[in-house]
C-alpha cells in the first residue's frame, strides 16, 4: 500500500518545493524523459526543460500554488493524478488568483520510486 500512496503524495511535495522557490526539488519529482505541456508554449522536455519552466515561473513570481486531487489511480507500474490547481500570478499592479486543471502520469522505476513522466496543465480562463 505504501508504494501506491507514494505517487499520491507528489502534489504536496510539488507545492511545498514550488512555494519555497526550489526548482531542483520540483525537478526531482520528474523522470529524465519527462514532458511538461502548458498553454501557449511548446512542450518542455526532460528534466532540463522542466527545470527551465519551473524556474521561469518562480522568477515570474508565481506563488501559493495549491493542488486538489479529483481522481487518482494506478495499474502496475503506471499511475495518474487528475486535479485542479490554483496559484497567484502577477497581474497589472497586483496579483490574480489563477485556476486550472492538470493531469500527471507516473511510472514506477526499478527502485520502486514513482516519477512523473508527463504533465499537462491549462488554465480555466484565457490569459489576459
Amino acid at each position: 500500500m505504501a508504494k501506491k500512496q507514494a505517487f499520491k503524495n507528489s502534489d504536496a511535495a510539488y507545492a511545498k518545493a514550488f512555494n519555497a522557490g526550489d526548482a531542483a526539488k520540483v525537478v526531482a519529482l520528474y523522470s529524465k524523459d519527462a514532458i511538461f505541456m502548458m498553454p501557449e508554449t511548446p512542450p518542455y522536455k526532460g528534466t532540463k526543460g522542466v527545470r527551465a519552466m519551473t524556474q521561469t515561473a518562480i522568477d515570474a513570481r508565481w506563488r501559493n500554488i495549491k493542488f486538489r486531487t479529483i481522481k487518482s489511480g494506478s495499474d502496475g507500474d503506471f499511475a495518474f493524478n487528475i486535479g485542479s490547481v490554483s496559484m497567484d500570478q502577477p497581474s497589472g499592479s497586483g496579483t490574480a488568483r489563477v485556476t486550472g486543471k492538470y493531469l500527471d502520469l507516473y511510472r514506477r522505476g526499478k527502485d520502486g520510486s514513482w516519477k512523473i513522466f508527463a504533465t499537462m496543465y491549462n488554465t480555466d480562463k484565457p490569459a489576459k
